[in-house]
């Protein structure tokens, strides 16, 4: 079975500027996307939830589901938030603690204009109502593009952010765009996190605490019949 988590991005409708909407899904959909889990009696965790239980018992629970969120923008709060409230849902949101307050292009495709993130307030209420938050590292650089010394000061640094906002452990991570080296996993692991998340850059065939694939939901999954495929690619059977 695959890593029982999917990756979102932004919960919102693409602007004019955006040439690359792969990363949006709308609230409308997002929304039926979770009735659909609901509906199917899927149990949800936090990613720290879910790892823990693996560390305990080896596996994953049967029929859980974990919801993501990378970069933490302020869509997540605006849009995705009162859809996991009126559903009850955890999930968990990877920041990059630099854009915290921000509008920015720093973490946006090329060609795209600035968007906002999410704000400290944002963050806090969210968090006292049991969302996860994660580090996305400090600046959301690329590892494969960066010296060591640099790796270590992004993940640690905001693991140390995350936890001083918050007064919470910050227990995942996730790379960003998913791409990492041997240094890097190896540095998130003596960072004293749980776990950390890829995309697909990850092990397929093992399940490596520190290299964990995500099933990401993109656009083109908006339709029912392309959601219930991925959803069934994770559950095959």
């Amino acid at each position: 079975m695959k890593v029982p988590v999917l990756a979102y991005h932004k919960i919102d409708l693409p602007t004019p500027d955006v040439k690359i909407r792969g990363a949006y899904t709308s609230p409308h959909r997002f929304e039926k996307q979770i009735l659909y889990l609901k509906k199917r009696a899927f149990d949800f965790f936090t990613a720290s939830e879910l790892i823990g239980f693996y560390l305990e018992n080896g596996r994953f629970p049967e029929n859980a589901i974990c919801i993501t969120f990378d970069d933490g923008w302020k869509d997540n709060y605006a849009n995705a938030f009162p859809i996991l409230k009126k559903f009850n849902i955890k999930a968990t949101i990877f920041l990059v603690p630099s854009c915290i307050g921000a509008v920015t292009a720093q973490v946006t495709a090329d060609g795209e204009g600035e968007r906002e993130h999410l704000s400290m307030a944002d963050i806090r209420e969210m968090s006292a109502s049991g969302i996860e938050f994660g580090s996305h590292s400090m600046n959301h650089k690329l590892f494969d593009r960066i010296e060591p010394a640099e790796i270590e000061r992004e993940v640690v640094d905001s693991r140390n952010y995350i936890e001083d906002l918050l007064q919470k452990p910050c227990e995942v991570f996730a790379y960003p765009a998913g791409l990492f080296t041997d240094f890097a996993r190896e540095m998130v692991r003596l960072s004293g996190y749980k776990a950390a998340f890829s995309t697909v850059y990850g092990p397929a065939d093992i399940v490596d605490r520190f290299a964990l694939n995500r099933t990401e939901i993109l656009r083109r999954d908006g339709l029912p019949f392309q959601f219930s495929r991925k959803i069934r690619s994770i559950f095959p059977g």
